[in-house]
């Protein structure tokens, strides 16, 4: 029985439900731009992620949730990171998942849908104080993928916060 977690580390980090693919959005910050083109593995279950090479990931095993965390600026601070979780669920579909994720955090906007690797994610947006919470989830062959963004608005910009995001989510993968 999974649980959506919402969070992320260091202080640092927010859904009507329509199809969309995502796409990265204009910055205007160096930091996220400035990645380089290797990338690190990261696997929960099945799920898998490409995250620069320049993030820090704490990943226990390939069995248990992961923290990415974006990259340090020039004054050594981060952003914000996201926790990804894949775990068996009692939730039915998506859609249900969508439904359970809107009643542990009952302020979050729903945004419409998005697809990665052919799989449709529900996407939710949160403001709590100074953190921007972006949450993503679905049910593959009941397993449920989340991944639980927080980013420090006061540090970030939407458009910065959008991209750090779009480094990671479209290269999600299932193999089960």
């Amino acid at each position: 029985m999974a649980a959506v977690v919402l969070g992320g580390c260091g202080g640092d980090p927010e859904g009507t439900s329509e199809s969309a693919t995502p796409s990265p959005s204009p910055t205007e910050s160096t930091a996220p731009s400035e990645q380089p083109g290797e990338t690190q593995a990261v696997e929960v279950n099945g799920a898998q992620l490409e995250v620069p090479a320049d993030w820090i990931v704490t990943a226990p095993s390939t069995s248990e949730r992961a923290t990415l965390g974006a990259p340090k600026d020039a004054s050594g601070h981060s952003y914000g990171s996201g926790i990804f979780n894949s775990d068996i669920t009692l939730a039915d579909d998506t859609e249900d998942l969508a439904e359970s994720q809107s009643r542990v955090a009952p302020k979050a906007k729903r945004l419409a849908d998005v697809t990665f690797a052919g799989q449709t994610f529900f996407h939710f947006r949160e403001l709590e104080g100074a953190e921007s919470l972006d949450t993503y989830g679905t049910v593959i062959d009941g397993s449920e993928v989340t991944v639980a963004w927080g980013f420090n608005s006061k540090l970030a910009t939407r458009e910065q916060i959008d991209e750090y995001i779009n480094q990671v989510m479209p290269s999600f993968k299932f193999v089960g």
